[in-house]
């Protein structure tokens, strides 16, 4: 049987109920939520991680940490475009259209023709281990055992990466 555990806000109980009803009766507007509740969890989350940082993997914090990035990106977000809107209106009212036409241009090409994917492992012909160095079926050591002398190599190349290579996602 396959249980469906997602979360209902209409199940909300005791004093998180009593919070819900008065946000619906008073009609606050989902943005002024959204600034609350970036604001709160902003200083929760520093205010008890400052102090000890291991405190970021505690449930609380990890339920603060995405309403704490997301004004957090909001707030960068507009701030950016608003000084990026304020340049390009000095560099258009300074009748500079086909720079800006130019630009904007370049930008859409570069984005166009540029790979997504990481491949320059494979593109510099890194040798590929595919063994021991000292060989297949080479013993050492002493054997013991019921059976002594009864061994099994086994080699999986695809058990590693093989260019060595570690990725940051």
């Amino acid at each position: 049987m396959i249980h469906n555990h997602r979360f209902d806000v209409t199940e909300l109980k005791r004093k998180s109920s009593k919070i819900r009803d008065w946000i619906r009766s008073h009609a606050v507007s989902r943005g002024l939520l959204f600034f609350i509740m970036g604001i709160l969890s902003t200083i929760w989350f520093l205010v008890r991680v400052i102090p000890k940082p291991s405190r970021a993997t505690y449930p609380c914090m990890r339920v603060a940490a995405p309403f704490m990035s997301g004004l957090v990106i909001y707030l960068l977000a507009v701030g950016g475009l608003t000084v990026a809107s304020r340049k390009s209106k000095r560099k258009i009212v300074n009748v500079r259209y086909s720079a800006s036409i130019l630009l904007t241009f370049a930008v859409v090409i570069t984005l166009a023709i540029t790979p997504s994917d990481n491949k320059s492992a494979s593109v510099m012909n890194i040798p590929v281990k595919t063994g021991p160095d000292d060989g297949p079926n080479q013993p050492f050591g002493t054997a013991m055992g019921i059976k002594p002398g009864r061994v099994i190599w086994d080699w999986d190349t695809a058990a590693t990466n093989r260019n060595c290579m570690t990725y940051y996602f």
